[in-house]
């Protein structure tokens, strides 16, 4: 959604975006400090799984409803867009009493539960993935690439050298405690078996005191090439540094890697719907992607697909060949077209 705000702003400096996000959500941390406007709804995340959660949902709707249509009215919108969350089930549904024309963001491959009952509300589906319309039958479904944020874009994008001496390892902000467990396990034998690797590693908050003792284990010469963080703040340059990306098989992350055409080992989450493993697909099925089941990913199963890349370059080049086809470095743009297109520029667009 940011990075759809940001193309807005950058197409068109004299229009306005409002962000809508939830009480207490990241929005809070992340969208101020881009710069750009936001209102807050008191909604709870939702939980399909617990009926105490659904039921608290469902008792906080109304009234978030008839607050956002508030918030629509008094911003005047032209369009409102909608993310895959929760937080965009009363937003879109305001929108949609006071008729004003609804686009969804769908990020994923597998549609989400908020995009599968918001759909027929909208006007149309802007999607990640091509798949996605098959799973959206009697829905106007526009394939556009999923957005990536304008710092990321900015950054250079480097040309691959001729091994795979540099990996970066991802979790996401909270990190993934499988994948972190596993590279922990195999990092001390990959690093003394390639004089020339270096493996840098978002660990996540959760899980940075452990990796941390895994690496003050390791001695002074090869702890030098394991950096391990909480958190990456400058994700696009850690992806052009890198050579290969080992991590989780979110949208976002994979839209970055091969807008930078790097090749990836995917470890798709496997709760939440199971999503990610329909992610991972299109990227494996291109050769852009080695997929490793979560249930398998052990430190000798990561290392055997970490030295298949390393020791056979000619594969390594091809994947990254492959996944800078799958690359779609304008997404935004063709959101921000398709919203011009339904609210007439310059528009005014909570999102």
């Amino acid at each position: 959604m940011l990075a759809v705000a940001q193309e807005l702003r950058r197409a068109d400096p004299d229009g306005e975006v409002l962000i809508v996000g939830r009480r207490g959500g990241v929005a809070e941390r992340l969208v101020t400090s881009a710069g750009f406007a936001l209102e807050t709804l008191r909604v709870s995340g939702l939980d399909m799984r617990s009926a105490t959660s659904v039921a608290r949902f469902a008792a906080q709707l109304p009234a978030a409803i008839a607050a956002a249509a508030r918030i629509i009215r008094s911003f005047r919108a032209d369009v409102v867009v909608g993310g895959a969350g929760y937080v965009s089930v009363p937003v879109v549904l305001a929108a949609r009493r006071l008729r004003i024309p609804v686009v969804l963001l769908e990020q994923n491959a597998l549609p989400g539960r908020a995009t599968r009952l918001l759909a027929r509300r909208s006007r149309l589906v802007a999607s990640a993935f091509e798949q996605t319309a098959a799973l959206l039958p009697g829905v106007r479904v526009v394939h556009t690439g999923n957005p990536i944020r304008t710092e990321v874009l900015a950054v250079p994008v480097r040309p691959l050298d001729g091994h795979c001496d540099h990996v970066l390892v991802m979790g996401g902000s909270q990190g993934a405690r499988r994948i972190n467990r596993a590279v922990a396990g195999c990092v001390r034998s990959l690093l003394q078996r390639y004089p020339l690797l270096h493996i840098t590693h978002q660990t996540g908050s959760l899980d940075d005191a452990e990796m941390q003792t895994a690496r003050a284990a390791l001695p002074d010469a090869l702890r030098a090439r394991w950096r391990a963080f909480p958190f990456i703040d400058d994700v696009g340059a850690a992806i052009s540094a890198a050579d290969a990306v080992l991590m989780r098989a979110g949208g976002s992350s994979l839209a970055e890697c091969s807008a930078m055409g790097r090749p990836m080992i995917l470890v798709p989450y496997p709760h939440a719907g199971d999503h990610q493993r329909f992610n991972a697909r299109p990227y494996a099925d291109a050769g852009a992607a080695r997929v490793i089941p979560d249930a398998e990913c052990s430190p000798q199963r990561v290392a055997d697909e970490l030295m298949a890349l390393i020791d056979d370059p000619t594969t390594w080049r091809r994947m990254a060949a492959a996944s800078s086809t799958l690359g779609r470095r304008d997404a935004a743009a063709r959101v921000v077209d398709l919203l011009g297109a339904l609210a007439g520029a310059p528009a005014r667009i909570p999102a």
